[in-house]
């Protein structure tokens, strides 16, 4: 009987442990998939994740007559 007790603490601890990992490894993939690990560092060329377009550049000249000088 006592042989009989310590295997069935020993099959529930056991299960209680993989339960815990299950959950630990649920929360792990959760982090990974809410973070980007894989997006390249910026200068890079290859596949990478679209790149939002710069706005156009705008030259004002100081020298120029307020009139010639383009609007914004």
């Amino acid at each position: 009987m006592n042989a009989f007790l310590t295997a069935t603490a020993f099959v529930v601890l056991i299960a209680a442990a993989a339960y815990v990992i299950h959950r630990l490894n649920l929360q792990h993939a959760d982090r990974i998939g809410a973070y980007r690990y894989s997006t390249p560092r910026p200068g890079r060329r290859g596949r990478c994740a679209p790149q939002p377009h710069l706005a156009p550049r705008v030259i004002i000249r100081t020298g120029a007559p307020p009139a010639t000088r383009p609007r914004l």
